[in-house]
């Protein structure tokens, strides 16, 4: 049966199928969670450096009230936001080295999202929430044998996660804490490294 991380819940696993769409510039898929790690150190395998490491986090309370007119959460309209950040110039092995210390937890975790990229070519492979992925590229049909050697056949619909949410049933996430570290700690452990904040946008 499909599963998810350990921070995700789906209501119905067993209605999402391992697959992939393709689209003008990009190919979207839902892949078993067992089977993202390795799919993720695939992906690295064939980019050309230098790479880049994206970092997705939702604000915390207090910095979502900074936002918000007089301190106080409207009571319609109010968005959530997140932060993106960057930390650029990275050959393959600095990337692994992330992956090694920090990519159990983030693929876990139900509350951020990640990406891998390549400077060179800007493929990139987003790991988003609920673990539904794009992999942007300009030639999608090169990472055919990728998807294909997951398991994951093509076709014209993909059924994600978000499909199978309704208000009687939603999905939830969660963060998710190992080691005494979150998400938040390994954004402030990467700004060590030279992350840094790129924009802040609604989730």
């Amino acid at each position: 049966m499909f599963q998810t991380a350990s921070g995700v819940t789906i209501p119905f696993p067993e209605k999402i199928k391992e697959e992939y769409q393709v689209y003008e510039s990009k190919i979207q898929f839902h892949l078993s969670f067992e089977k993202l790690g390795a799919t993720l150190e695939d992906f690295i395998a064939r980019q050309e450096e230098p790479l880049f490491f994206v970092l997705q986090i939702p604000l915390t309370r207090d910095e979502e009230l900074a936002l918000c007119p007089d301190g106080v959460f409207p009571e319609q309209g109010w968005t959530a936001h997140e932060r993106v950040c960057y930390l650029d110039g990275q050959s393959k092995e600095q990337i692994r080295a992330i992956l090694r210390q920090y990519g159990e937890l983030l693929l876990n975790d139900g509350m951020s999202q990640f990406a891998v990229a390549s400077h060179a070519t800007w493929d990139e492979m987003f790991i988003m929430k609920y673990k539904l992925v794009d992999l942007y590229c300009k030639q999608p049909q090169k990472y055919f044998d990728l998807m294909e050697s997951y398991g994951a056949p093509r076709t014209d619909r993909l059924l994600t996660a978000w499909d199978t949410f309704s208000n009687e049933t939603p999905g939830r996430t969660r963060r998710v804490e190992m080691d005494s570290m979150d998400c938040y700690d390994v954004y402030a452990a990467l700004v060590k490294e030279g992350m840094y904040e790129a924009k802040i946008i609604e989730e």
